[in-house]
Parts: C-alpha cells; sequence; structure tokens
C-alpha cells in the first residue's frame, strides 16, 4: 500500500452565517482503503463530501486528492479519476438509462462495455425509460453504475444505498467486496451501520460537524454492540455487563431482550449454557442508541 495517501484533508471547515456544518475536520485515506464515513442525519457527512469534490468552497482547510489540491475551480482535474454517487443525486432526467451511460462514456475515453454489461447484470436497471420517469431505487442503480463503470481508482459515496430495495443493497454490497479485490480506494458515507460493518475496514464517525472517532469497523461492532432477543423454558438472568430492555411472560416461555456490547465470542459462550433455549435473535443495535453509546464513549457524556 501506497505511502503517500490518496485523499487528505486536513482542518476542513465549511461555515453558513457563523454556523459550522463541518469544524476542523482532518483524516486521509490510503491507497485500497474502505472507509465508512458514519453519523446521524445532520451530522455533516454530505457537506464534508461536498467540499471534498470540489462541489462548496471551504470556509478554511483543504482537500488534496491524487496529490492535487482541490478547489471548485479546477475539481474538474481530479473528477476525472473519481466516481461518485449520492442517495439523491441530480441525473440528466431527459434521457434514458442507456443515452446517461453513453454520456458517461464519452466523458471517460470507454470503448469497452463489457463493465457497463457486468454492473448492469447486477443492478438490473429500467434503461428504456427516461431517468425523470424512474422510481427512486431505478434511478441510483443508474448513479451506481455510471459511478464505477469507468473503474475509478477512487470511488466516494453518499450514502449510496438509499432507494434500493434488500436484494439490491445486498447486491450493492457484493460489488464493493468486488472493489477492494481490484484495490479501488472506496470512501462511503452511510447511516447504516450493518452495511458499513459489512464491507469497511475502518470508521470515521462525525457529530455536528466534528470527528469524533476513526476505528477500525471491528470496533464498531462491538462498541455498537448487538440487540439480543430469546426465549427460554425457563427464567433466564440476562449476562452481567449486558443492558436490559426487556423480560416477560409470553405463551411460549419467557422472554428476554438485553443489549449486549461485549465480544461476540463471550455472546456465545454465554449462550451456550442457557437451559431450554427455544429460539433466539441476534440483530444490530437500534440505530439512534448504537451512536449515542460511541459518542457517550467518546465524551462521557449521553448525546
Amino acid at each position: 500500500m501506497s505511502s503517500t495517501p490518496v485523499v487528505s484533508i486536513a482542518h476542513l471547515t465549511k461555515r453558513y452565517k457563523g454556523f459550522a456544518a463541518i469544524d476542523d475536520v482532518s483524516f486521509t485515506i490510503a491507497k485500497g482503503e474502505i472507509v465508512g464515513f458514519v453519523g446521524l442525519n445532520g451530522a455533516g457527512k454530505s457537506t464534508t463530501i461536498n467540499t471534498m469534490l470540489g462541489f462548496l468552497h471551504a470556509t478554511d482547510g483543504s482537500v488534496t486528492i491524487f496529490d492535487q489540491l482541490v478547489k471548485p475551480q479546477t475539481a474538474h482535474k481530479t473528477h476525472q479519476q473519481i466516481g461518485f454517487a449520492s442517495g439523491d443525486m441530480s441525473l440528466f432526467n431527459n434521457l434514458t438509462g442507456k443515452q446517461y451511460f453513453r454520456f458517461i462514456a464519452g466523458r471517460f475515453g470507454i470503448r469497452d462495455n463489457t463493465r457497463l454489461k457486468q454492473l448492469s447484470d447486477l443492478f438490473e436497471p429500467d434503461v428504456n425509460k427516461k431517468i425523470g420517469d424512474l422510481s427512486r431505487g431505478n434511478k441510483q442503480k443508474i448513479a451506481l453504475i455510471a459511478a464505477f463503470m469507468a473503474s475509478p481508482e477512487l470511488v466516494i459515496l453518499d450514502e449510496p444505498s438509499s432507494g434500493l430495495d434488500p436484494l439490491m443493497q445486498q447486491n450493492f454490497v457484493d460489488l464493493i467486496r468486488e472493489e477492494t479485490t481490484r484495490g479501488t480506494t472506496i470512501f462511503m458515507s452511510s447511516h447504516y451501520l450493518t452495511e458499513v460493518i459489512d464491507v469497511c475496514s475502518r470508521v470515521v464517525l462525525i457529530r455536528g460537524g466534528k470527528i469524533v472517532k476513526d476505528i477500525p469497523a471491528s470496533e464498531l461492532v462491538t462498541d455498537g454492540g448487538k440487540m439480543v432477543r430469546l426465549v427460554s423454558q425457563s427464567v433466564v438472568i440476562p449476562p452481567r455487563t449486558a443492558e436490559l430492555v426487556e423480560k416477560k411472560k409470553t405463551d411460549d416461555g419467557y422472554e428476554l431482550t438485553f443489549v449486549y456490547k461485549a465480544k461476540p465470542a463471550q455472546l456465545q459462550q454465554w449462550l451456550s449454557g442457557v437451559a431450554g433455549l427455544i429460539d433466539v435473535s441476534i440483530t444490530d443495535h437500534d440505530l439512534k442508541a448504537a451512536f449515542d453509546d460511541l459518542y457517550e464513549l467518546e465524551t462521557g457524556e449521553h448525546a
């Protein structure tokens, strides 16, 4: 992996009439990294990305991509090496999907349609209707295909799976995993913790325009915790480190729900000792609560 970062952001700030949408944001992205950029809505994810791409003027700080300082007036130079898609991306509504892909192919000098066919087979977009007449999910498919069809070195995605149905969300995850093997560098904002954990090796957490964590994705799994629901034939006492959510008597037995934040292996060991276990489900901790836990871990205060 190259020692020179593909992306270097230093003290990036964007203010609107005294309000800091992002405030002193700094991080780097190495070649081949898949970095998740996570935070609740309004945390500053899109403002950071739009400033990185030169769509917005920074109030202070700098963005360097491929050793080039990004400025709105010269951002087009780096855009030739970047794929980009967002959850609310503006496309050419009067073009059909086919016409839009031809436009992208011409812009990036793509003569071989092999990659376009692979991506189209994966997402199955409706390419014959005008983009303006498509559903949100179909528009998102077209935006994602356009972002990857030139096989760019760097892909920047802002809420990329927004609007996709569960099957297409899984196809998107499969695509990111494939890109990992190709050595593509990906920076992806999301408020879906599961999606980030599935594909990213590192997570940058933003809150109120400030970076509050920069951690391996594996730590996000532990810190965010798991929601465990089990039904047993007799009353079960939750693990000592668990946060009780609910316990009640049901027709099937006794139902216990708790949030577990220790290591998954310890949870597995505890479950193996539960007598009379009838059913168990383990899901991601509630999103808002998971972020609150992460923020509290950092600041010592409740979010």
